[in-house]
């Protein structure tokens, strides 16, 4: 395999590593159910949380109560320019720009609503032009984000992200209704994070030595909230900072690096991952042509920061070399999840059209070399679908999650209810896996979403939290394994 300086490709699974020595699904089921954590709060969010009404049905009940409350306040002698301005700063460009367009609207004003039709097809002109260009820049809709999210059935999931406070007990869970509840070892207060621009949340990420501070990746753009420790419910605006980029929506991935210093975002219809300096409101794109990003994965030491495309291309960042990237590009699909090991030395990741996990090693003293030595991304796992006792395992993988101290590895699926757990070994320059155990959970639910507990004074144990179909969240301890 030849390897350039910038750019290297996706070692073959069947070269040099054939699927027989690859590491296979493991074979011994695990109830899920059958495992109780005393001070862990219990969560389910359930459908009585939500409106029974579909997705598009809650759109158009809404679209029709703004429609009509706009018709109760708007007064009768309203100018035509005066109710287009006020449409615009309620609802946006496109917005006003149907409000002249209707010649009802506009009490028979020719040229403005010539005007505005005329400015309405040039629009619609250049966007079809640049969907003919760029045609991985058209998919900016709900059904996109899906796609490229690591929660299941991301559309219809009650619960869309999970993520645990890096440096106490704290767990704030997102929700289909669009609002993020915070959980502690106190149950009876959990804040309520709700605001009329968080809408699609998609991703989140606490701010690491700060108590309450939380970014949330969501349609129009990011909302870092700020939560007094002393508040029970939380759900004003004025709680919370929203951070914007031109083109730069819906965001599809937050992270922060392991100081809280820098915030990374991605964004499925823009080329730039965007690097912001929160506490002096700056940002800083890193600009690449070619597709738009989809998903970020800072490494645990912050020296890299890995992100994938909504294509087959992905890039690994060297944040201490003036931000220059190492470019790969798979065979086929895209990056659908990845994962830093807590060293930072290894990287493991699957594709949406291979059942196969694969591996990259990093050295320290040779990443971002200019040496002739090869570098390549090896299958080290076969993640194939099996039947074990009338039980599912495998197949296309969904999401990888590896826990704080490096021993497990949980892997989900994108049609099969159960989770794949393998053991890992880190060492300076080796990384062994073996199969370990599945979990199921009860009846027909399967894991929408799983994520690892951070290190914890409080807990020994390596705690894996489960968010299943179902609303419920699990937590499985492997101390009894």
């Amino acid at each position: 395999m030849v390897s350039l300086q910038d750019m290297s490709t996706i070692h073959s699974p069947g070269s040099s590593s054939p699927r027989g020595r690859l590491c296979v699904l493991p074979q011994r089921e695990i109830q899920s159910s059958t495992f109780r954590l005393d001070y862990y709060p219990e969560i389910n969010i359930n459908c009585d949380a939500f409106n029974s009404t579909s997705i598009a049905g809650s759109s158009l009940a809404s679209a029709k109560c703004s429609d009509s409350w706009r018709n109760v306040l708007v007064p009768v002698n309203e100018g035509i320019l005066k109710r287009i301005t006020r449409t615009f700063f309620e609802s946006g460009f496109a917005e006003a720009l149907n409000e002249a367009r209707d010649t009802q609207v506009s009490g028979g004003n020719t040229m403005i609503s010539s005007v505005a039709e005329f400015t309405f097809r040039t629009l619609e002109f250049f966007k079809r032009v640049k969907s003919k260009v760029f045609p991985h820049m058209k998919e900016q809709g709900i059904a996109s984000i899906a796609k490229h999210s690591e929660t299941r059935d991301w559309i219809r999931s009650y619960i869309r992200c999970i993520v645990w406070h890096p440096n106490c007990f704290k767990i704030a869970v997102a929700g289909m209704d669009d609002i993020v509840r915070i959980y502690t070892d106190e149950p009876a207060i959990v804040p309520v994070l709700k605001s009329s621009s968080q809408k699609w949340i998609t991703s989140m990420a606490w701010r690491p030595y700060t108590a309450a501070e939380l970014a949330v990746g969501c349609q129009k753009g990011i909302c870092l909230w700020t939560m007094d420790n002393n508040m029970h419910i939380t759900r004003s605006t004025s709680q919370a900072i929203f951070l914007k980029h031109p083109n730069h929506c819906p965001i599809t991935s937050v992270q922060w690096n392991s100081d809280g210093t820098l915030l990374a975002s991605a964004s499925i219809s823009d080329t730039d991952v965007i690097i912001w300096n929160v506490d002096k409101m700056q940002n800083t794109a890193l600009k690449r042509v070619g597709p738009p990003c989809s998903l970020l994965k800072w490494s645990p030491n912050s020296s890299c920061l890995f992100s994938s495309t909504v294509t087959n291309v992905f890039r690994v960042w060297s944040c201490e070399n003036k931000w220059q990237p190492e470019r790969w590009t798979i065979t086929q699909g895209t990056v659908q999840s990845a994962c830093w090991s807590p060293c930072g030395g290894f990287l493991l990741f699957v594709t949406s059209e291979e059942s196969i996990l694969y591996r990259l090693q990093f050295f320290e003293e040779q990443i971002f070399q200019n040496g002739s030595s090869p570098k390549q991304a090896l299958p080290v796992a076969d993640l194939s679908k099996i039947t074990v006792d009338d039980r599912e395992l495998g197949g296309q993988p969904q999401c990888v999650a590896w826990d704080p101290n490096g021993l497990y590895l949980a892997i989900t699926f994108k049609d099969t209810p159960c989770i794949a757990i393998f053991s890992t070994c880190v060492q300076k320059f080796n990384l062994s896996i073996s199969p370990a155990c599945f979990l199921s959970g009860n009846g027909n639910e399967y894991p929408s979403y799983v994520c690892f507990q951070s290190k914890h004074r409080k807990n020994n144990d390596t705690v894996l939290t489960i968010g299943w179909s179902s609303g419920r969240i699990q937590y499985f301890p492997f101390g009894n394994m």
